[in-house]
This record gives structure tokens, C-alpha cells and sequence, in this order.
């Protein structure tokens, strides 16, 4: 098995796309954007393809923060990763001008209750740390330890780079069992957790509550 790891490029949008989508679902139906806006999967495809295309840093929608490892040439795993704060914006707040500018008046005020019911379960993520999002791998290729591959790339990249951060983090759904698992035995633990009390919550996200994963890294630590 030949595993190549390099930065997306544009030709990879389609394989980011998906990505996005399925980590979203985290094993379920829902997609959040597309309940939070009341869109459907077609119309937050081709805000996210706009999105990309911006490839805006220090958030997780953008094409060049991603990590893809190919194996025996086919998109089998990506990983997006930045500094959070890094050029002294949070990554929410960039994260959200992208998609105010790509959707019209109506839908983002119809968004309001939705987005003040996400406020409830969402947890801040730590200035200059790393951070891990929309992890995903093609079922086949499972197993394999790509997704440790493609953090541990991650890290030594930004180290190479000097970028000036001592953790890395990752901000999952607490339904995820199976990955929180995965997560802990790569030497993540629990550092914040946030749950909401309201059933609504439901209609937003598979589960109630996130918690907040991370790994303390040491002077030139990658594993």
C-alpha cells in the first residue's frame, strides 16, 4: 500500500466537499448547516464550493488547510487543520463572514433561533492552538491509520513552519464513541465539555452535547 500525504488542491474539491458533508453527519443523517439554515444538501454544496474556492485561512472551510492522503493514488483520508487565532481572528467569526456573504437576508434571519440554540452547545477553542477538523476516511481504507498519519503531518508542518502553538484539539460530538476512543488512545483527553438542555437541539445536531479534545505536545513532539 503506497500512502502519499500532500496539501489539497483545487482538482480535490469534490473529495473535500464529501468530507465535510459526512464529518458533519458524524455517523447520522443530519448535516448542521443545512439545518441551522434550512437549506438543502444541493444549495449548502454549492455555498461551500464558494466558500473553498475564497480559501480564506484560520478555519476549517478552507481548501488549502487540508491534508490528503492518497493511497495507491485514490483519495482515501483528509484532515483540515490551522492555528487558532493565529492572525488575530477567531475562527467562528471568520468562519461565519464566509457564509453571511454567500447566503441571502431572509435565510440568515430565518437562521436567528437556530444559531442562538447552537450558541448553547458550542465550546471556544483555544488561542493558538491546532486545530482538528472534518476528519474523514473512505470506509475501505479504514483501519489503516491514516487519520494519525495525516495529524502527525499536520503538526510537523506547522513546526517546520515556526508556528507557535503547544496543542492540538479537536471539538467532537459526544454520540462519536468510536472516535472519542480513537482520540484517546492517539493521547487526546477530555479538557472541556458543553451540553445543551434544549430537545430542539436535536433538529440541529445528532447529539446534545460537545466536548472538546486535546493533546498537550512537548518541544518537537509529533506522535
Amino acid at each position: 500500500m503506497n500512502i502519499v500525504i500532500r496539501r489539497a488542491t483545487e482538482k480535490d474539491k469534490d473529495f473535500v466537499i464529501r468530507a465535510i458533508l459526512e464529518s458533519e453527519k458524524s455517523g447520522s443523517d443530519i448535516i448542521s448547516y443545512c439545518a441551522i439554515f434550512n437549506i438543502n444538501e444541493n444549495t449548502f454544496k454549492e455555498i461551500l464550493s464558494k466558500i473553498l474556492d475564497e480559501n480564506i485561512e484560520g478555519q476549517e472551510l478552507c481548501l488549502s488547510n487540508f491534508l490528503i492522503a492518497d493511497v495507491d493514488g485514490e483519495n482515501a483520508a483528509t484532515i483540515s487543520a490551522w492555528i487558532e487565532n493565529e492572525e488575530g481572528m477567531a475562527s467562528n467569526v471568520i468562519k461565519s463572514n464566509l457564509l453571511m456573504y454567500f447566503m441571502d437576508r431572509a435565510t440568515l434571519l430565518n437562521a436567528a433561533p437556530n444559531i442562538s440554540l447552537m450558541n448553547e452547545v458550542n465550546i471556544n477553542r483555544d488561542i493558538r492552538a491546532l486545530q482538528i477538523e472534518c476528519v474523514f476516511t473512505e470506509e475501505k481504507f479504514r483501519g489503516n491509520g491514516l487519520v494519525k498519519q495525516l495529524i502527525k503531518e499536520h503538526i510537523l508542518q506547522k513546526q517546520n513552519a515556526k508556528a507557535d502553538f503547544d496543542k492540538a484539539q479537536i471539538i467532537l460530538l459526544k454520540n462519536n464513541a468510536s472516535a472519542i476512543r480513537s482520540y484517546e488512545k492517539a493521547g487526546f483527553t477530555i479538557a472541556a465539555e458543553n451540553h445543551c438542555s434544549n430537545p430542539a437541539i436535536f433538529k440541529l445536531l445528532p447529539s446534545d452535547t460537545k466536548i472538546l479534545m486535546h493533546k498537550i505536545l512537548s518541544s518537537g513532539q509529533t506522535n
